[in-house]
């Protein structure tokens, strides 16, 4: 039973960390998997395919801590992350949403994604509205808008600050590194999942 929590666990932590992860700088590496140890200056994570990866901490690296939230705590002014399928050029439908009150430091943008007719929307909430098929958000970044619903079946995860003393075996992460100088790999974010 408890391998088949880590299965699931595991899925849901690679579904929601594409939001989270969707545009990372040249060079970076995600990963996802489940703690199996951790000290002051490194994590060790057991990853999908059960292989391990040791993955130092650069000293700015961040932590954070994932958990669900519900949609009625969107308002005008939150930053959301959103994987949506297209339903025209400028809307899409939300399969996937991460939030939280301030987008400082987080990336504004609406792109392509590599699933086909998928749209990947990061940015600022501007209105919402209850619409028939759910709330209904508009989502400005540079140089443009999209429109958003978000139908009541998709969970909405809100991402809160962590510390490193926040880390324990046991928990699912997603983790974003980045090549130092040396070009050696040091985890720059780890995102506590709520699975």
């Amino acid at each position: 039973m408890k391998r088949l929590v880590t299965v699931a666990a595991l899925a849901a932590s690679t579904a929601f960390a594409t939001a989270a992860f969707a545009q990372m700088p040249p060079g970076a590496q995600a990963y996802m998997g489940v703690l199996t140890a951790v000290s002051p200056d490194s994590v060790t994570i057991q990853l999908k395919d059960g292989t391990t990866k040791v993955l130092p901490l650069a000293q700015s690296a961040m932590v954070s801590r994932s958990k669900p939230v519900d949609v009625d705590t969107i308002k005008p002014g939150s930053y959301v992350a959103t994987a949506n399928t297209n339903i025209d050029a400028n809307s899409g439908k939300s399969i996937e949403l991460r939030t939280n009150d301030s987008g400082a430091g987080q990336p504004a943008f609406s792109g392509p994604m590599s699933e086909p007719n998928t749209t990947m929307t990061n940015g600022t909430v501007q209105t919402v509205t209850k619409g028939e098929n759910g709330r209904e958000l508009v989502v400005a970044y540079p140089g443009g808008s999209r429109h958003i619903i978000v139908p009541s079946d998709v969970k909405v995860i809100g991402d809160y600050p962590a510390t490193r003393q926040d880390l324990s075996v046991g928990q699912t992460v997603a983790a974003m590194a980045l090549p130092d100088a040396q070009g050696h790999l040091a985890g720059m974010r780890i995102m506590i999942q709520p699975w």
